[in-house]
Formats: structure tokens, sequence, C-alpha cells
């Protein structure tokens, strides 16, 4: 009731999903893995942390992690007002967890060597896979395989095509759904291959404290596997912070596949409004204040209007993230907080898409009167197969017939009629509901 966002107010009941990923606690949380997880790898290398490298020590520790609760996010926050710095407050929290375990021997090892953006860009790039592998990329499958479906149900429901918005060649209403079942298949692979990076290296990158405490470790290759445990990949020459490259090139193709369901947003919207598809009535739903009768596409238009907002902000931050003043500055930090805002509502949006296409019919009446009624858009066909003929000024005279302000289905007729009885005979098999061409749903 008295969010700002709409994220968190009006459609807090959607994107609460993604709140484990994106939350405040859910940032410490995250963080506080990386954190523990590094103590336990130092464990293994350091002298001084042999005595805890053992699974009933592990174990109490991750535990740390395992039940962090809202009580344990408050102490932290109770460091940060007097700190103002969250990491720094987060070492305090493990270190009070460390005493509490007995292990305050080794609280010196916790957050040891490494800088605040080596554990916040690994939280904030862990959070984000997963919240692509299990919200966000799910849910694209399920609008596209929808889409697919009926793609299919409408394989056969020839149609005009629209060129410039004018009546073109018949096409049917199942292939036109399905491009956008076969572009969002193509951006998924990509998107099934992005490269979730962070940077690890200490203060600008270079384990400068790291060699200096421990000259004889090969601290690259300790922090690519431990990187590598997690899940994530190490960049390997960078600054104080990531290099956001592979980041980026995770929202540019989200913006694309956004784009796409909006393209499809926009198309669902006008056969809507042409008649072409109808919407299922849903009973006592309202359309409008004032006019009892309306039906509006409103899940097509709420999802445009996220997309429009999602797409925004992506484009805002793949044209600062990459950018930083020497070895840093720290607007990346602000900028990467609104990661989860870019997902809810790109999230919103494809669930709003998803209601509308759960609405929709096909309306075959509309449709055939249309085709009926543009008898001209056969003119292509027809002046294809006079020029195979060698036919003379094939194109001009279907330009002549078609663009008189006096045409009819039965000046076209007449034409045809007229032409020798072999040409004659093969225009006359195309017919307005049977030239769409090559229909690739019914192989698929």
């Amino acid at each position: 009731m008295n969010s700002i966002s709409p994220i968190d107010g009006r459609y807090t009941n959607i994107t609460n999903i993604l709140s484990p990923y994106f939350s405040e606690i859910s940032f410490f949380r995250y963080r506080l893995y990386i954190e523990l997880e590094y103590f336990i790898q130092l464990s293994k290398i350091l002298p001084e942390l042999s005595n805890v490298n053992n699974e009933f020590t592990q174990k109490n520790i991750m535990n740390i992690h395992t039940y962090f609760s809202e009580t344990d996010y408050l102490s932290v926050k109770e460091y940060e007002k007097t700190l103002q710095h969250d990491i720094k407050a987060l070492e305090y929290f493990i270190r009070d967890k460390f005493i509490g375990l007995n292990l305050q021997q080794y609280v010196s090892f916790i957050h040891f060597a490494i800088t605040s953006q080596d554990i916040n860009t690994s939280a904030n790039i862990l959070s984000l896979k997963y919240s692509m592998n299990n919200v966000i990329i799910p849910t694209i499958v399920e609008l596209k395989n929808k889409l697919s479906i009926i793609s299919h149900d409408m394989k056969h429901n020839v149609m005009l095509g629209f060129t410039h918005g004018q009546p073109a060649v018949p096409t049917t209403m199942g292939k036109e759904l399905y491009v956008y079942v076969y572009r969002l298949n193509e951006q998924l692979k990509l998107l099934y291959n992005m490269i979730y990076s962070t940077k690890f290296g200490g203060a600008i990158g270079n384990f400068n404290a790291h060699y200096a405490s421990y000259p004889d470790i090969n601290w690259e290759n300790f922090a690519d596997e431990f990187i590598n445990s997690i899940g994530l990949k190490r960049e390997k020459v960078t600054t104080q912070i990531s290099n956001y490259d592979n980041l980026c090139n995770i929202f540019n193709i989200l913006k694309t596949i956004n784009t796409i369901i909006n393209d499809m947003n926009i198309d669902c919207w006008l056969y809507i409004s042409r008649g072409y598809l109808k919407q299922k009535i849903v009973e006592n739903e309202i359309g409008s204040s004032t006019m009892p009768q309306k039906v509006n596409p409103i899940n097509f238009e709420n999802s445009e209007g996220n997309i429009c907002i999602a797409n925004s902000i992506i484009e805002g931050i793949t044209r600062k993230l990459p950018i930083s003043r020497l070895q840093r500055d720290l607007t990346d930090s602000t900028i990467l907080r609104n990661i989860g805002t870019i997902l809810a509502y790109s999230y919103i949006s494809y669930t709003s898409s998803i209601k509308g296409l759960d609405k929709i019919d096909i309306n075959t009446d509309i449709i055939n009167l249309d085709l009926n009624n543009n008898a001209s858009v056969l003119s292509e066909g027809i002046q294809t197969i006079l020029r195979k003929y060698n036919y003379s000024d094939a194109y001009e005279k279907l330009h002549s017939i078609t663009r008189n302000g006096n045409f009819s289905n039965k000046s076209l007729e007449e034409f045809i009629l007229s032409l020798p009885e072999n040409i004659k005979n093969e225009i006359l098999k195309i017919k307005i509901n049977n030239y769409f061409g090559h229909n690739n749903l019914l192989e698929i």
C-alpha cells in the first residue's frame, strides 16, 4: 500500500517470486555465502586455518548462511548504521558468529585480502544467474510454448497478410504467430550460452595483498577454482570492479527477447483491433468505466508498457556499467542494485503476455470476409505465372487492373478468362484461400 514502486506495490503478488534473489536481505544472504565459502577455501591452503579444514567445522560455518534470519539481517544493518559500509558490517556480523562458534582465533581471516567488489559483484552475478535459470528463462519458455501451441492450432487459418498496413498476399495466422516462436528460440540459444563472470582479485585486481602476505601461493589459480566452484567464471584482468561486458551481453540478449515479445504484443493488439482475433469473455470483468461493451486487450498493453520500462533501464545500464573512472568509481554499485528491477518489469510483461494469449481465439468470419473482398492480392501470383510464359507487360497489366478505381473481383475474373487456355487453367488453380505459399507449420 505504501510502496513507491509498483514492483513492490500493485504487482507484488507477481514479482515476489524474485524477492529471494534481489531483496535487500537476499543480497546480504548472497554476499554472506560468498564470504563464508571464500573462508572455507582459504582453510584448504593456509596453514593458519588448518584446524578449521574439517567437515564438522565447515558445516557449522556454512550454517551461518543456511540459517541467516531477519534478526541476523537487522544485526548487520545495526553495524551498517555506524560503519556506513555494508560489507564491513557483514564482516563484523560474521566475526560475532565465529566467536559464538568458538572460532575467535580465526576472525582475522574473514574477508582476507579481498575488496568489497569481490564480494558484491560475485553476489550480484550469482543472484542474476539463479534468477535467470529458475524464473526468467522458464517463463520465457512458457510464453514461447504457449504461443507455439496457438500457432499450431491456427496453422490452417488462411488470412490476408498486411504489408505497410495494406492488404497483401495471404498467409496463415499460425505461421505469423510462429514467427515469434522461431525468433525466441534463436535468442534463447544465445541466452543459454551466456557467460556469468565476476571480478575476484583484490583491491585493484592484482592480488597485491594476497601476494604480499603469501607470495608462494598461486592466487590466480586459487581464485579461478574458487569462482568456478560457486558456478561463475573469473574475469582474469580487471580494475577494482568487474569489466561488466558479459553482464551487458546478458542484458542485451534479454532486451532483444523483450523486443520480440513486444512485437508480438503489438501484432496481437492489431489483429484484435481488425477483428482477426477475438478475446474470450471473462465474466464480471469490466473493460471501461463508461462503455459496457468494451473488451480491451489490456494484457498485451500492460506487457508492452512494462517492456518499455525494462528495456529503457537495460539501455541505460549497458551504456554506463562498462565505463569506470580509472580503477573505480562508485556509479556501478547503485546501478547493480537495479538488476532486480529490470527482471521484475520483464517478468511482469511475460506474465501479462501469457494471460493475453490465454484469452485469444481466431475469428474466421471476419478473416474470410476480408479475404473474399480482396481478390486483388492474387495479382502477385497471376503476374508471376504470366511472366513465366513471357506474357508481354504482365506486371503492368495487373497493375492497371488492380489499381483501377473501379476494380472488382469480376474485372479480374474477366481478364483471366481472356487468357490462352493453358495459362488460364494454371491461374485458375490459384484461390484466395490456397495462395499462402509454404506452410512451415505443416512440417513441424
